[in-house]
């Protein structure tokens, strides 16, 4: 999906949040929005959103020398996700519907999200989550698709986030006869998921992790490994989740995917032709 010029100003927005994250002074602060000032002519409209973080964030990198500036955010989330994990499934077992109430919770999560501009608090989504409809519901479809499905991928996004990708990769497991593939990233990005977190979660009880080789904070098919594109190609079921995933899938890929999100800025919002705050299920 190609980038409008909102998103040139929230990826230098994302500079200076990640800046006041690390508590850099005023002086190494101005110097990365300078440094990312200049990167930015570089692009054109015809670029994602995720291509340009690539370099804007490898920048923040540099100049703190920090492989990865916003790890204590993610630890954060993710030790903020698994309080919510108990009552969850509860709900899983409640529920009349266990592939539903997983989606839900699993969409849930992707409100954990650094870099974008509408930030929306985890608790306050899960007080009405499972009240709240999907704006774009492309459900039953996705139910069918998964009846006769031997591989599926879910395309991780956020920390924290990824600690309710597991209980959706549970029920999947327990509906399904299954093999399922969770998608990181090839390197620290953003508050991306990557090898590290997964693997001290409980993913591996329910999934192969697949190092997706990607560094950039969506799964970008021009720098995917060769391992994770041909399992990508291969897939009888494509879940993608966040809104990384889908500026860089949309409109880009021929594969059929199922793309599950909180729209969180006005230019995704534009592009699905929903609102912010809005549930996606979309194929």
């Amino acid at each position: 999906m190609n980038i409008k010029p909102d998103c040139l100003v929230c990826l230098y927005n994302q500079a200076l949040k990640t800046s006041k994250l690390l508590g850099l002074d005023d002086e190494k602060t101005a110097k990365i929005l300078f440094e990312v000032a200049k990167i930015l002519p570089n692009y054109s409209l015809n670029n994602t959103a995720p291509e340009i973080a690539k370099d804007t964030y490898k920048l923040i990198e540099n100049i703190t020398n920090n492989p990865d500036p916003l790890k204590i955010a993610k630890e954060s989330s993710i030790q903020e996700a698994k309080k919510f994990k108990p009552t969850l499934y509860e709900k899983i077992d409640k529920s009349d519907d266990k592939l539903l109430t997983a989606l839900k919770i699993a969409v849930a999560g992707n409100v954990i999200d650094f870099g974008a501009k509408e930030q929306i608090k985890l608790e306050s989504i899960l007080d009405k989550i499972f009240h709240t409809k999907f704006k774009i519901d492309n459900y039953s479809q996705l139910k069918d698709r998964l009846n006769s499905a031997k591989k599926v991928v879910i395309l991780g996004d956020n920390c924290g986030e990824n600690i309710f990708d597991v209980i959706l990769a549970d029920v999947l497991k327990s509906l399904y006869d299954i093999e399922i593939f969770y998608f990181v990233r090839g390197k620290p990005i953003i508050n991306d998921v990557t090898l590290k977190e997964a693997n001290e979660s409980d993913m591996p009880k329910f999934a192969k992790i697949i190092d997706s080789g990607v560094p950039t904070p969506g799964y970008s098919l021009k720098y995917a490994s060769k391992e994770s594109k041909e399992i990508f190609d291969t897939a009888d079921v494509i879940i993608s989740k966040g809104m990384g995933n889908f500026e860089s899938l949309y409109k880009v890929t021929d594969r059929e995917v199922f793309y599950l999100f909180v729209v969180k800025c006005n230019v995704i919002a534009d592009a699905v032709e929903c609102e912010v705050g809005d549930l996606i299920l979309t194929k």
